[in-house]
């Protein structure tokens, strides 16, 4: 710690003054007792001793110089004070009980030394330390690592100046400022590694995963067995759809941590990407073997039981999950998945309306809700819900909203065209493609309402066989349902070679489902009766009333 630099050598200064020099002091002799106490003191009585001796000295009176010291070396004992009660709110895991109490003394400790010396910069760090905590003052959190980096910014100590940036960085929300105070940590500090961590996090969490990568692939070369490191990069690289590699460093993670689940958990989650849903479940098994409290990996071996068509062992991990942590988003929205898949809707909208009770905004939700307003019959309702998110985003949103703009833009294009509105539905996909163009679903969607509708002012079938192409160049011409839009696209035009032609290549694909096969067989004879393929859905609303979502979080 930066405290006492010159108090020794003060010591010394001291005992050499003449006799003279000291009757002209009258607290010199309880400054002499405090000085001698002060280097030796330990225990938290001692140091209040020593600031009763050395304030005791101030009132009788000091020469400047000694005054000087006294106050530097109440500020530097003040600050002990502090930091001996700060070591069972910091070092303590958990923390001691009454940590608000240790909190508000440790306050009034550094307030003092701040008046005594307020150019120590020990004093600004442990403040802000304690304002970061739950119910302190964040402004005054942020102003005390400011003033914490400017007084260590004109000093030799670069150890403790990227400390200060590093702790300012966990108090700014803002992504670039804080990517600014992890640079200038590493500038001072260049082998710090919770600073190059920390780069290297926000680099993932901007999308930088490149970079991040980088980062971390030196980190990991000089830290050979820090597996939390590992587990880090192969999620990286996983983003980056390097899924060899990636999988090299999750078994790194496995050898170095047999006994923990993180490994297992990063490489079901790879093995679930690649397919391997059997592989991803046994990751999962031996995951839950170790830690049968795991709620990550019970929520993601119980997603991967529905896709392979277990939905009685999907229900049972998400239903441990729900009792190990009952108000947990992600296993409410599991379990709301499950009920969907299995048509449940008035389940899946009540799980969703539990989760916005306590977050009335979560466009997340919001977006899910209306997907499944959309599966119980209720298009006119996700409309009004999906216009409450599109109206809600403006057009200098940040990427993320501008994503969820779009998502948000294709359902209430889906919903619109099935309550038979296709012109709002064209509006609404021309521009959800604007801000995502190669989204093959809008796409086809599009296209398809371009060729089929019944409304002569909606027809276009050039565009419509433009769309049609770009989707199918994107599915490398394998999905059924978009070689059948191609179809009626070209039938619009009164190309009938192509419209048979694609037609034909649906049927065969699509053969493997009854239903759909029946659709596309029907489509194919039209075609070749050289008649266009004409639909216009209009759901009939359903106007049972929608149950109450639970507070008490049991479906």
């Amino acid at each position: 710690m930066y405290r006492l630099l010159t108090l020794v050598a003060l010591v010394t200064l001291l005992a050499a003054l003449p006799a003279a020099a000291r009757a002209q002091n009258p607290g010199q002799a309880d400054l002499d007792m405090a000085t001698e106490l002060q280097l030796t003191a330990e225990t938290l009585g001692e140091l209040e001793k020593v600031i009763k001796l050395a304030e005791s000295a101030l009132e009788k009176g000091l020469d400047n110089e000694q005054t000087e010291f006294a106050k530097k070396m109440l500020a530097a004992t003040y600050f002990q004070h502090a930091n001996r009660h700060a070591d069972s709110v910091f070092e303590r895991s958990p923390p001691a009980p009454q940590w608000p109490l240790i909190r508000r003394e440790a306050l009034k400790d550094l307030a003092k030394a701040r008046q005594y010396d307020p150019a120590l910069p020990d004093i600004y760090l442990l403040e802000a330390k304690f304002q970061a905590l739950p119910g302190g003052d964040k402004k005054a959190a942020l102003e005390a690592a400011d003033e914490a980096v400017r007084l260590l910014g004109g000093k030799d100590e670069p150890k403790q100046l990227a400390q200060a940036y590093l702790l300012r960085a966990e108090l700014t929300d803002e992504v670039e400022k804080k990517l600014a105070d992890f640079e200038a940590a590493v500038k001072a500090d260049p082998k710090n590694v919770q600073a190059l961590q920390g780069r290297a996090l926000l680099y993932l969490q901007k999308g930088e995963n490149e970079k991040a990568v980088a980062e971390l692939k030196r980190l990991v070369d000089e830290d050979t067995d820090n597996a939390a490191l590992m587990a880090v990069l192969a999620d990286a690289l996983t983003n980056l759809k390097k899924y060899d590699e990636a999988l090299k460093y999750c078994d790194a993670v496995i050898q170095h941590a047999p006994r923990a689940t993180l490994g297992y958990n990063l490489r079901a989650r790879l093995k679930a990407i690649k397919d391997d849903v059997k592989g991803a479940i046994a990751d999962l098994d031996e995951a839950l073997a170790i830690d049968p409290k795991d709620v990550n990996a019970l929520l993601m071996r119980s997603r991967l039981h529905a896709a392979d068509g277990n939905d009685a062992k999907a229900k049972e991990d998400v239903d441990q999950a729900l009792r190990l942590r009952p108000e947990l988003p992600e296993a409410i929205i599991t379990r709301s998945m499950i009920a969907a898949r299995n048509e449940k809707w008035a389940d899946a909208i009540a799980d969703m309306q539990i989760l916005l009770q306590t977050d009335p905004t979560n466009n997340e939700y919001r977006l899910r809700l209306a997907t499944y307003l959309s599966g119980d019959k209720r298009p006119r309702k996700a409309i009004e819900l999906l216009t409450t998110i599109i109206d809600g985003i403006g057009s200098d949103a940040d990427k993320d909203e501008l994503e969820v703009r779009a998502e948000a833009l294709r359902s209430r294009g889906d919903a619109l065209l099935s309550v038979g509105k296709h012109a709002e539905a064209v509006k609404d996909y021309e521009e959800a493609l604007k801000l995502e163009p190669d989204d093959t679903h809008v796409l086809n969607n599009y296209a398809w309402v371009l060729a089929t509708s019944p409304d002569d002012g909606v027809r276009n079938a050039a565009r419509s066989i433009e769309l049609g192409l770009k989707a199918c160049e994107l599915t490398k011409y394998e999905k059924a349902h978009i070689l059948s839009t191609l179809a009626a696209g070209y039938a619009e035009k009164g190309d009938w070679e192509n419209a048979v032609k694609w037609s034909s290549k649906a049927v065969e694909l699509g053969g493997a489902e009854a239903e759909v096969s029946d659709q596309l067989r029907k489509e194919l004879e039209r075609y070749k009766e050289k008649k266009p393929w004409r639909e216009k859905q209009e759901i009939e609303e359903n106007t049972k009333p929608l149950g109450k979502a639970k507070s008490d979080l049991e479906t």
